[in-house]
Formats: C-alpha cells, sequence, structure tokens
C-alpha cells in the first residue's frame, strides 16, 4: 500500500520541476498529494533578494490560514515574476506556497497543516544538487539557506520523513569529493534513475526557465554527458551519476548539517542570522550586493553573438562542451527578464544548432 505524501521542493524554483518528476517516478511506493516550494528565484526574473511571501501575491488560492495554493494567475506585486504560476500546467499535483517568513518553527507549521488538509501521513524533501548535505564549511558552498531550512522545518513538523538527493553535484557547488563523502556518511541508497520519457513533459520549461541545476538534470536524463560552464565560472561534469536518485537519512543529516542551527527559528531574520554566524554571511545577503553592484544592463544586439562566438570558441579550446544559456545571460549582460527573452530569442534565430535549452552548445 502506497503512503499519502507530500512532496517538497527544498530550494524552490527549478526542484519544482524535478519534484513532479520523481512524484511519479516514486508512485508505485508514493501517492503524492500536492507539492510544497518557495518562490525564490534568481535576480533575474525577480529583482527582489530572497523567497517571496504569501504577502506579495495576488491570486493565491487559501484553503487554510497557513496553506495558499499558487495557481495559473498568480502573480507578484511590483516588479518581476515568479517562476511558480507558469509551472502550474505541467503539474499534476497542487501547488502550495512555502512562506519562511516564521523561520522553521512557522514552516513546520504549514507543513502539518498541509498534511492534514490533503490528508497526507509524509513528507519527502526534494534537493536537487545536494548541498543539504553541506555542514557549512565547504568553500564552493553558495546557497545553502533554502535547503537547510527546508530540512531543519521538516524535521520540526515531527511528520514521518524521506530526504531525496537529485542531480547530484549539478548545481556546481560542493566538490564530487565532498559529495561522496558527505553520501556515504549519511547511508545514501540510491532509489532511481530518470530516463528521457521521465522527464518529457517537463523538457520545454527550459526554454524559460532559468534554473540551471534541473535543467541539467533533464538534459542528463535525456543522455547528455560533457562538461559545462555554468554561471559564475562553475564548472560541471554531467556523468551517468547525475541521474541518480538517492535517499539519505534525513535525521542524520539534519544533525550534522547547517539545518541543525534553525531548528528553533521564529523569522527570517533569526535564520539569516544563523547562517550568519556560521559562514559570516546569508545567501540573501549575497543577492543583496549583487544588486548593489548596479551592473549595467545590455539589450541584446548583433553584437552580442559576436561576443557569445568568441567566448563560445574559447571554452570549447578549454574542453567546455557547453555553456548554461544562464551563464550566457550573464556573459552578456542581458539582465532582467525581458532581456533575457530577447537574447533567448536571438539565439534562436541566429544559432538555433547551438540552442538545447538549457544548455548553449559550443
Amino acid at each position: 500500500m502506497t503512503s499519502k505524501a507530500i512532496m517538497i521542493a527544498a530550494g524552490g524554483g527549478g526542484d519544482v520541476v524535478t519534484a513532479s518528476v520523481l512524484a511519479v517516478k516514486l508512485r508505485q511506493r508514493f501517492d503524492i498529494v500536492a507539492i510544497m516550494s518557495y518562490s525564490w528565484d534568481r535576480l533575474i526574473v525577480d529583482p527582489t533578494p530572497g523567497p517571496r511571501g504569501r504577502g506579495d501575491f495576488d491570486g493565491l488560492t487559501g484553503h487554510h490560514e497557513l496553506i495558499a495554493e499558487v495557481t495559473v494567475s498568480t502573480r507578484l506585486h511590483g516588479p518581476g515574476w515568479s517562476t511558480l504560476p507558469p509551472l502550474v500546467p505541467y503539474l499534476a499535483h497542487p501547488l502550495v506556497l512555502m512562506d519562511p517568513a516564521g523561520g522553521a518553527i512557522g514552516l513546520a507549521a504549514q507543513f502539518r497543516s498541509a498534511a492534514e488538509l490533503f490528508g497526507a501521513d509524509v513528507l519527502i524533501v526534494v534537493d536537487v544538487g545536494g548541498d543539504i548535505l553541506a555542514e557549512g564549511h565547504e568553500a564552493g558552498l553558495r546557497s545553502p539557506l533554502a535547503d537547510s531550512l527546508t530540512l531543519a522545518a521538516a524535521i520540526q513538523s515531527e511528520i514521518p520523513l524521506h530526504l531525496l538527493i537529485a542531480g547530484v553535484g549539478l548545481d556546481g557547488e560542493l566538490t564530487p569529493p565532498e559529495l561522496c563523502t558527505l553520501l556515504d556518511r549519511q547511508g545514501s541508497a540510491a532509489v532511481a534513475e530518470l530516463g528521457a520519457a521521465d522527464v518529457s513533459m517537463v523538457a520545454e520549461v527550459w526554454n524559460w526557465h532559468p534554473s540551471e541545476a534541473n535543467g541539467l538534470l533533464c538534459v542528463a536524463a535525456q543522455g547528455w554527458r560533457g562538461e559545462v560552464e555554468s554561471q559564475r565560472d562553475s564548472l560541471i561534469r554531467i556523468t551517468d551519476d547525475a541521474v541518480v536518485v538517492y535517499e539519505v537519512d534525513a535525521s542524520g543529516v539534519a544533525t550534522h548539517s547547517l539545518a541543525a542551527d534553525l531548528s528553533d527559528t521564529t523569522s527570517l531574520d533569526q535564520v539569516e542570522q544563523r547562517i550568519r554566524a556560521r559562514r559570516g554571511y546569508s545567501d540573501i545577503d549575497t543577492e543583496r550586493i549583487r544588486l548593489s553592484a548596479h551592473r549595467e544592463r545590455r539589450t541584446p544586439t548583433a553584437n552580442s553573438i559576436v561576443d557569445i562566438d568568441r567566448y563560445a570558441h574559447a571554452a570549447s579550446v578549454r574542453g567546455i562542451n557547453a555553456l548554461t544559456i544562464r551563464r550566457v545571460i550573464e556573459l552578456t549582460g542581458a539582465m532582467g527578464a525581458d532581456a533575457g527573452e530577447a537574447l533567448r530569442d536571438l539565439l534562436r534565430r541566429e544559432r538555433p544548432s547551438n540552442m538545447r535549452p538549457p544548455l548553449y552548445l559550443v
């Protein structure tokens, strides 16, 4: 008999796509009744640092004081947009917004309310990349806040919990040796391998969605292998290991990771303070700094193609097989949703053979 479960996209954004894929892949084991996620997108989509809460949206459907469902008509107030509403047509389950304003304690209450509302007796936390395993000292670690807060809250909810790691290393943060050590330490077991059929319904999402790790998992499932350069000069090697999904001991990870510092937090500010105490800064601080840099935003032109061709050739000489489209946007300065879409249109028109979203083949 399958357990009724709520699938939780630990990092928000593109993790929803992978959660939806796993909801189908694991249907013989779990009956998924809802997917939960933060609305926390890259600054090129939403120019507001940090995750968005319920008060930032119009068009949420309220089932309960703590539960708000995202629909296709849900919209953010002010500038920017959330990638959650456009994902709704691809999902076979209700999509519920996670609001981190109350820290781990508040988020745990949301998990309990969702479980009661949807009749679930199990939570499944899905992390893509593996940074949820991090202990905080790893040099390449960039964005642990969302994942760590999710895990802390899931443990705090006291609902039976499964923790799944997909696309190990595809976020370009922890190194392969670090990830292997952490997976071994937490008694990981392979529970699935993703193939082309598993991702066929979501493959077109990467024509517009900015997530790198989840998009790379998709092309890996389709069979692509090679060396990829992603944003901020990260290098990611896509191998057969990328499509393996692991289950790890959630309690063990929570005890030895950054989640241990967040379990009693009651506000997002407090979460940030705890992360800063361990690492010197929070993920949201990084976004604030990037916004304050006032980098020039450029509209793509024919000259952009010349610059991209030059960079792509140099990358191929260095042994790179593809850039992420997010990396191309970063290189050309086509920041902002409109400029980013204009660049995608330009590349589809001028370099169609190079376009394999989320990859730009070199």
